[in-house]
């Protein structure tokens, strides 16, 4: 594992920063262990990334931290990086590359009284060591995936049952799953729910939406959200947006490039000015130069949820080549989505698209034509987007099933 990253820290920022991050990991952690409270228990909560980390907030809403200090473990610098800690008693830390040794440091410095992994990135020594030292294991919104291959082969599936294993807990997202770890694993299996969908209907109870665009650039518009967008989107998206400006001088599209930095919004703006005869662009931050611009470019972060709430239909990028990014946040706020799913790496996206809320992109052309059709026709796009709601059944309460069950 060691050489795998320390090759990559060659080729890939992502790895390079990961391993930056863990120098001198073990003397950070003794000054971090310090500060929690020893007359408490230690929870451990590790996730991958930033999206795993989020699904963890509403089940630590439901732990007595007048009990427990929490340790938040990350494998991904996107995670540690980004995640925000506002907890007495806690603090966040890269989880250490898994040797033995490192392992029995880590385990041995913090003294979790149990550990909970987020939907996956399990680790054997670390699992094999909580087990020799009797700390409790739980893996919450466990997903068999039917698409991965390393299921499907002997040798792999195998050892991941092994790893399955020896986790003493796994709560499951649906019966499929529920099935699927049964048949092969002797762990306790339960099935829950998915805590993603209730940590965004939170989050959208609690956002605030006030002004995030001035009334008078959005009077009597209908708004077009593109959030999370990449080059392979946009050479999709602008092309069909330029049609329809023709034909609907009402739609407004907000444009919010994944990772808006200074150069890919130059880019952007070359592109609309040089490209596209239709659309007249301006940048988020110089709203106050607004004039009767048709299309604007998101080029700060943090704002996307709050612009799904104001938009009439959606699109979610990074499924042409990347992997789609998260398709749940739009949804609480029902209207049509709109993704490519070339790249699947997505559960929710089969969700969406069972619900009758998605709608795949393919290409220019099928694309212009459904969204045609919604903004020719309220009743087909407001019947589509009520089909939202069918994904946030029963959420509530998932995180308060999982918390009780350990």
């Amino acid at each position: 594992m060691g050489v795998f990253f320390y090759t990559g820290f060659l080729f890939s920022a992502k790895i390079r920063n990961g391993i930056n991050g863990r120098r001198n990991i073990f003397k950070k952690l003794k000054n971090s262990v310090s500060y929690l409270n020893p007359n408490k228990r230690t929870i451990l909560i590790h996730s991958s990334s930033l999206g795993e980390f989020q699904q963890a907030l509403p089940l630590i809403n439901e732990i007595d931290t007048s009990e427990y200090n929490i340790v938040f473990s990350f494998f991904s610098p996107s995670g540690y990086n980004n995640a925000r800690i506002n907890l007495k008693n806690s603090f966040k830390t890269y989880l250490p590359f898994d040797s033995v040794s490192n392992v029995k440091k880590f385990l041995s410095l913090i003294n979790p009284d149990k550990v909970i992994f987020m939907r996956y990135d399990l680790w054997y020594n670390f699992l094999y060591e909580c087990k020799k030292r009797n700390i409790p294991t739980i893996l919450a919104n466990a997903r068999y995936d039917v698409k991965d291959i390393t299921w499907s082969f002997p040798l792999s599936r195998s050892f991941k049952v092994t790893l399955y294993n020896m986790i003493d807990k796994i709560f499951v997202i649906d019966r499929d799953d529920e099935k699927n770890f049964k048949k092969l694993l002797n762990s306790d299996v339960k099935l829950t729910g998915d805590s993603k969908f209730e940590r965004v209907l939170q989050a959208s109870k609690n956002i605030n939406t006030l002004n995030i665009l001035p009334s008078t650039v959005i009077a009597n518009k209908r708004i077009f959200v593109i959030g999370s967008s990449w080059k392979d989107d946009e050479d999709i998206l602008l092309p069909v947006v330029n049609k329809l400006m023709k034909f609907h001088p009402d739609l407004l599209t907000v444009l919010v490039p994944h990772e808006p930095k200074e150069k890919k919004i130059e880019r952007i703006e070359y592109r609309i000015t040089n490209e596209f005869e239709n659309l007249k662009s301006i940048r988020f931050s110089e709203l106050h130069k607004f004039s009767n611009n048709n299309l604007i470019i998101v080029d700060k972060i943090g704002y996307l949820m709050k612009l799904y709430s104001l938009a009439y239909f959606s699109y979610v990028g990074g499924g042409f080549r990347t992997g789609l990014h998260n398709i749940v946040e739009p949804a609480v706020y029902n209207m049509p989505i709109f993704f490519s799913n070339r790249v699947t790496n997505s559960d929710d996206s089969e969700v969406l698209l069972n619900a009758g809320c998605g709608v795949l992109v393919d290409d220019q052309r099928k694309l212009y034509k459904d969204i045609s059709e919604i903004l020719y026709y309220p009743e087909v796009r407001n019947s589509i987007a009520s089909k939202c709601e069918l994904i946030f059944e029963n959420s509530l309460g998932i995180a308060k099933k999982i918390i009780s069950n350990i």
